[in-house]
């Protein structure tokens, strides 16, 4: 696979405007110029320091969230995730993820893929993905408004919810991530 065109000079930043649109977001517009001499002003969501999400297992379930999702407003199948905060590294931010949302630890915790990102073309945030294992009871306080329901999965029903056209799991970087887990566990080969 013939990976240079990743290697081509990026485009040249003219101009930079950023706008507050939210008490999280803030909109960025660029202007660029790009090596053909064209230019063009996209616009990205900035902020933050990336995000983590995180697949426990305890090596017979895995363990899915269902929580409130705004974006759609419906419950959504998926799996613990948040932002990283300040002074925290990634594993740090999985592991107080794990006990704020579902009231578990992990003795083992194993970086799955870093960084992913749903909308490259717009938006700045980066998510890296951990696999938690040996897990254990470890409840911290955390800022959900309602406890998130926790859905244990087999690993052939998270088969079943990654590869099924109708499945309930809707966000990409959840199956993403559990397809990856699966591997890790030798569940899926390549």
């Amino acid at each position: 696979m013939d990976l240079s065109a990743l290697q081509q000079p990026l485009p040249q930043i003219s101009k930079v405007r950023r706008f507050k649109a939210s008490r999280i977001f803030t909109v960025e517009q660029l202007g660029l110029t790009f090596h053909n001499g064209e230019e063009r002003i996209y616009e990205r969501i900035v902020g933050g320091r990336g995000a983590v999400m995180i697949v426990p297992f305890d090596g017979t379930h895995f363990y899915l969230t269902a929580e409130y999702a705004g974006g759609l407003h419906c419950y959504s199948l998926g799996l613990v995730k948040g932002k990283i905060d300040a002074g925290e590294t990634g594993e740090q931010a999985a592991l107080r993820e794990l006990s704020e949302e579902i009231g578990f630890g992990a003795r083992r915790i194993t970086l799955l893929r870093r960084p992913v990102t749903v909308a490259p073309g717009m938006l700045e945030l980066t998510m890296q993905l951990y696999l938690a294992e040996d897990l254990y009871p470890h409840q911290l306080t955390g800022d959900e408004p309602e406890p998130i329901q926790i859905i244990k999965a087999t690993p052939d029903e998270v088969k079943t919810l990654v590869f099924a056209p109708d499945s309930p799991l809707h966000e990409a970087r959840a199956a993403f991530a559990l397809t990856l887990a699966l591997h890790k566990i030798g569940a899926i080969t390549l």
